[in-house]
């Protein structure tokens, strides 16, 4: 499989994320455009306390106009590294800090130029308040490992935003069968 060859990107909508219309050339020589969104790289920080318990936060998300619950997440600046991130996104968000925070695995999206670090904070312990921007509403709780492996498991609920980051993490934690 060869990669296309591209032949011009102009942006068609510029804000928060920014939308990028692509023409590339395919391996049969015919011209096709393509709608990419235009993301910038973010983290996802499985948290979890000494106790085996996963440092969750619900919010309200425009996309699907609910509630969702996930893991916190958030931008990595361009003057920081995704470790850096992670801890202050962990910090702003929850009120938490951890004693290791490490990545586990970079996923990439087919319409997007964003990269999603999936990365794993553990011996989490509360170290102060939340730190939210101006547009954050967000509820912090933590689960029972028990609890949380209903929540990845339970086919009925939808409102579970990171099961990703949840099985990626249960497996590098070695809890998946716990």
């Amino acid at each position: 499989m060869e990669d296309w060859k591209k032949i011009s990107e102009e942006f068609t909508f510029r804000g928060w994320r920014n939308m990028i219309r692509r023409t590339f050339e395919m391996p049969d020589g015919r011209h096709a455009d393509f709608d990419v969104i235009g993301n910038n790289t973010y983290v996802t920080i499985a948290a979890f306390t000494p106790d085996r318990e996963a440092i969750l936060v619900r919010q309200f998300r425009p996309g699907p106009e609910t509630t969702l619950t996930s893991f916190p997440q958030g931008y990595v600046d361009p003057t920081e590294s995704p470790e850096e991130a992670a801890r202050r996104e962990l910090l702003e968000e929850t009120g938490y800090e951890a004693d290791e925070i490490r990545l586990l695995k970079e996923i990439r999206s087919a319409y997007s130029t964003e990269r999603h670090l999936c990365m794993i904070a553990t011996g989490c312990h509360k170290v102060g308040q939340q730190q939210l921007d101006e547009d954050e509403f967000i509820e912090v709780f933590r689960l029972p490992l028990s609890s949380f492996r209903q929540l990845l498991n339970n086919p009925a609920d939808t409102t579970f935003a990171n099961v990703d980051a949840g099985y990626l993490s249960l497996d590098f934690l070695g809890w998946l069968s716990a």
